[in-house]
């Protein structure tokens, strides 16, 4: 994704403070070994991850902030990449996605010290946070990489709508395959730094029909480090 942007979209007013709920997230039904043989295999892929009620309370926030426009071109060439989204960066200290962020990143580091070799190439930390939303009918994503500072591990929480997540193998989509998820879901994908690869998966999103609120946590690699 890339994370260019004019500035569009309505003022909205935030959700009323409320506690969060005390059960946040659902158990995996495998071992972080698993998850993560699996993404060196399959490049990427998707398990339950939020409680219902936990969702609700982070997509009330995602319902009302004020989304920035997506570039709809970005690249030239055979690099040419099209979107359709909007974007949201700016959480505020009180913002619940802080909440979101801060849990997983303790359920990441409670796995990763529960190994005997760490999977990545550097201390693995949720620096970048971003709430994407996409409108039914628009054209998502076409296939393409993400950014080579984004290292490690990419998590893209479904917060809820639907839409045709999927790995390809180049941009003209060949050789798609097709993840799939439901609201509730993150689809986790593999990026430069696991498992010692800079490995750097083609990936798209389309056949939006309902609206789509994803928010992504990312490790990105910043300037001196």
């Amino acid at each position: 994704m890339t994370n260019e942007a004019s500035t569009t979209g309505e003022a909205r007013h935030g959700p009323s403070p409320s506690p969060p709920p005390a059960v946040r997230f659902v158990e995996p039904a495998v071992g972080v070994h698993e998850i993560l043989d699996r993404l060196e295999r399959e490049d990427a892929l998707a398990m339950p991850a939020l409680t219902g009620e936990y969702r609700g309370w982070l997509l009330e926030e995602a319902c009302a902030v004020r989304f920035r426009e997506a570039r709809p071109v970005v690249g030239r060439g055979d690099r040419l990449v099209r979107q359709r989204m909007g974007v949201y960066d700016d959480f505020g200290p009180a913002s619940r996605f802080h909440d979101l962020t801060g849990h997983y990143q303790a359920i990441w580091d409670g796995w990763l010290a529960s190994m005997g070799s760490c999977p990545f190439e550097s201390r693995f930390v949720f620096n970048d946070r971003m709430l994407q939303v996409y409108e039914p009918g628009e054209t998502g994503i076409t296939p393409h990489m993400d950014r080579t500072a984004y290292r490690n591990l990419i998590c893209l929480f479904v917060l809820e709508g639907r839409g045709r997540f999927g790995i390809c193998q180049d941009r003209s989509g060949r050789g798609m395959r097709i993840i799939a998820h439901e609201p509730g879901d993150v689809v986790l994908t593999r990026a430069p730094g696991f498992r010692g690869s800079d490995h750097r998966p083609f990936h798209f999103l389309d056949r939006i029909t309902e609206r789509r609120y994803v928010f992504g946590l990312r490790h990105e690699r910043r300037a001196g480090r």
